[in-house]
């Protein structure tokens, strides 16, 4: 009787010191998981990146393609004066030569660089060289689509997109305005220079000249000479900025 007591206590015995073997066999393979799951939020992380077909330069600038390239010329305060052709949308960048006032160019892409200046990849007909060109030294005023023989013309310029097209363009000391005519009319592009905020409305309507966007109680006022910011309450306006237009360009299709 004594016996077959203590067999049983020993069986015990051995039995859950098995169970206690078997949990710390399977301890390391737990340990592991986290390891698995990091590696995994890894890559994930390391895939995310610009959209497909985003051009970031050299300094975080991104441009866009000009589709059709177009076709414009340089422009200088004084006769003989240079317009460096730059490696990247910034004056800090290497110079790679220069063009004369004149010039015939090809548009190849848009960034807002520098300063917030709009910046232009352009490619010059006669050298067949290519770089960046500060916008203010380009006059776009008579450009041409440069589109190849028996093909339609696809307007697709800046930040009004593939099934847009550019209306016209403004920039004044603080903001860089793109107006876009889409399928459903026209609408307002403003982008702050200091900040890049970007502020877009498609109530827009055109008075003798001026475009005039509204956005809630606010109203944007652009035309050739100058933009005025106003705030409306009950019917009564208060102007809350007002630049003059540095650089302007209207396009014609």
């Amino acid at each position: 009787m004594k016996s077959s007591t203590l067999l049983c206590l020993g069986m015990l015995l051995l039995a859950l010191g098995g169970c206690d073997r078997g949990a710390d066999t399977d301890a390391p393979a737990e340990a592991s998981l986290p390891a698995q799951g990091s590696g995994a939020e890894s890559a994930a992380t390391t895939g995310s990146g610009e959209a497909a077909g985003e051009t970031v330069e050299a300094g975080g600038f991104r441009s866009t393609p000009i589709n059709p390239a177009r076709t414009a010329q340089l422009v200088t305060q004084g006769e003989g004066s240079q317009v460096n052709l730059r490696s990247q949308p910034t004056t800090q960048s290497t110079s790679q030569g220069y063009g004369l006032g004149g010039d015939q160019i090809t548009l190849l892409r848009l960034a807002e660089g520098e300063g917030g200046f709009s910046w232009y990849y352009v490619k010059f007909a006669q050298s067949q060289a290519e770089g960046w060109v500060r916008g203010d030294f380009v006059d776009t005023t008579r450009q041409v689509a440069s589109t190849p023989p028996g093909t339609a013309p696809e307007i697709s310029t800046g930040p009004c997109g593939d099934s847009n097209r550019p209306e016209a363009f403004f920039e004044t000391k603080s903001f860089s305005i793109h107006l876009c005519q889409t399928p459903q009319g026209l609408s307002y592009i403003g982008i702050n220079k200091t900040n890049n905020e970007t502020l877009a409305t498609a109530d827009v309507r055109q008075d003798q000249g001026t475009y005039i966007a509204i956005n809630g109680n606010y109203q944007y006022h652009i035309s050739d000479e100058n933009l005025a910011v106003y705030q409306v309450t009950s019917g009564s306006y208060s102007q809350l900025e007002n630049e003059d237009v540095i650089r302007h360009e209207r396009f014609m299709y």
